[in-house]
């Protein structure tokens, strides 16, 4: 159990006081981490094949994966960090923590596929599919990203 469920539940198991969870932050943070960076993170090939050197792999390949190891490690380790301080049951948080590594992993595939595939031929079933995927990422996040209940006190209203 979380240090965060004891003070939360009485003797019988039951919610001491009212429990809250802000839904707003929650959501702001899941759209802010997990829809911007991964669409940055996405376009990085398209734009280093559109504004860089012509036919020049040399620079793509180095540029593209500096970015993803960079993005991997910044989203890994605030991803443990919102994770670690959650109030969450270990259960949850271990859920979560494999929930973060499966997103992270998709991510990856996501991006060397991206760099395969020459922007002007993305089909219709491409888009369509990237769409799909991005979907189940960002379900996925806003369960890994979920904050767990705490307790709310008269003075946070």
């Amino acid at each position: 159990m979380s240090m965060f469920d004891d003070r939360c539940l009485d003797s019988n198991g039951q919610p001491e006081t009212l429990q809250n969870v802000d839904y707003s932050k929650w959501f702001i943070r899941l759209l802010s981490w997990d829809g911007v960076v991964p669409l940055m993170m996405l376009s990085l090939p398209m734009l280093v094949r559109r504004f860089g050197p012509p036919n020049n792999d040399v620079f793509l390949v180095p540029a593209v994966v500096g970015a993803l190891i960079f993005g991997i490690l910044f989203r890994f380790s605030f991803g443990m960090r919102h994770i670690r301080l959650n109030h969450c049951s270990e259960r949850m948080k271990l859920i979560q923590r494999v929930g973060l590594w499966t997103m992270i992993a998709l991510l990856v595939l996501v991006e060397t596929v991206m760099c395969v595939i020459p922007p002007a031929r993305l089909k219709q079933e491409d888009v369509f599919f990237l769409a799909f995927v991005g979907a189940i990422y960002l379900i996925v996040m806003a369960c890994v990203l979920y904050p767990g209940r705490r307790v709310f006190d008269d003075a946070d209203a």
